[in-house]
């Protein structure tokens, strides 16, 4: 059963326990307060399952949010009849349909019952985290904008149930990056945004500088209120070894490593000289393509400390001092058989 729904996250808490869940394009979110099914045939079942918790948390153990999610399965298959996102528009998860339940003691015969279907809001789903249009620089106007109704998610057979981000088909039929504004991350995709805004202005993607190119801004709303729920980005083939140098058979590429290395550096020095940092310089954001030319992709500064310091976060320094440990010492260690 659990191949119908998805769950998003949860927590078993001292006096209660939550899930979220997603069948296709709608949410639930779903409360257990412990107090209010004790003495219950549901409560007996479930509460035992709670002792497997460690300082309170789930960790490595889903099955009581599992049992909740089996509890209430026929009740989100009435709400949420559609089990798949495969076709939905990105629209469907800006404005997802959102049901708040909880499951409670009737107070008769030891009976519980799950409350809150009477009432559904829509809200984003996938911690998507739209920011008003207005609210950015009139820049954002030189750049295409494509409605979310008009990208199509789950395209790739490979998709994840857990994330809508990867290649989303167009109205038109292209194939395209989709990246979104997600909460906790705003900061991320905004720092991202202004740079591949900047390298867009300024023409700087070439075959001497292989950055992600920004193909269009996604929006939702409306012409008098409209919202940046994400961006879109030109898809880089990657090569038959692998996309990134994350990928096991691209370590073994020993003699590419040096004409690697000088196309990274290339296009950091381009950046660089434009007055822009690279800022998370990582294993994952070096990308190979078809023709094994090595591109630098993600612009949203999460440092990686594996690759640089902390105290040179988002500094020319660090995008020199990830360049030459990812080169000098992560990939020849790779290559030697070292694990991660």
């Amino acid at each position: 059963m659990a191949g119908s729904y998805s769950v998003q996250g949860g927590c078993a808490e001292q006096d209660k326990t939550w899930v979220m869940v997603m069948r296709g394009y709608t949410q639930f979110n779903i409360t257990v307060h412990h107090d209010k099914i004790t003495n219950t045939p549901f409560g007996t079942s479930f509460l035992p399952l709670l002792d497997k918790r460690e300082d309170g948390r789930l960790v490595d153990h889903m099955e009581p949010l599992y049992f909740i999610c089996e509890y209430c399965m026929p009740l989100i298959e009435k709400l949420a009849p559609v089990n798949s996102l495969r076709g939905c528009s990105l629209e469907g998860l800006v404005c997802s349909p959102t049901y708040e339940l909880e499951i409670v003691g009737t107070g008769s015969d030891q009976a519980v019952s799950i409350i809150g279907s009477e009432t559904c809001t829509f809200t984003p789903a996938f911690s998507i985290f739209p920011l008003r249009l207005h609210e950015q620089l009139a820049s954002y106007a030189l750049v295409p904008h494509i409605h979310a109704r008009e990208v199509a998610v789950h395209v790739d057979e490979q998709a994840h149930s857990g994330t809508v981000q990867g290649t989303v088909r167009l109205e038109d039929g292209q194939l395209k990056f989709l990246k979104l504004r997600m909460h906790a991350r705003e900061q991320d995709f905004d720092r991202e945004l202004r740079i591949l805004l900047d390298i867009r202005r300024k023409e700087l993607a070439s075959a001497g500088c292989r950055v992600s190119r920004l193909h269009a801004i996604v929006v939702s709303g409306n012409a008098r209120e409209e919202y940046i729920v994400g961006i879109l980005l030109d898809l880089i083939t990657p090569s038959h070894f692998g996309i990134d140098f994350l990928s096991p058979q691209i370590w073994q590429q020993t003699a590419f490593q040096a004409k690697w290395e000088r196309e990274v550096r290339a296009t950091v020095d381009v950046l660089h000289a434009n007055g822009i940092v690279w800022g998370d310089v990582n294993a994952g954001n070096v990308i190979i393509d078809e023709a094994l030319n090595a591109w630098v992709i993600d612009f949203g500064g999460y440092n990686n400390p594996v690759f640089v310091d902390d105290d040179k976060v988002e500094t020319m320094e660090a995008d020199w001092q990830g360049i030459g440990r990812l080169f000098g010492e992560w990939l020849p260690a790779r290559a030697r058989g070292e694990p991660q």
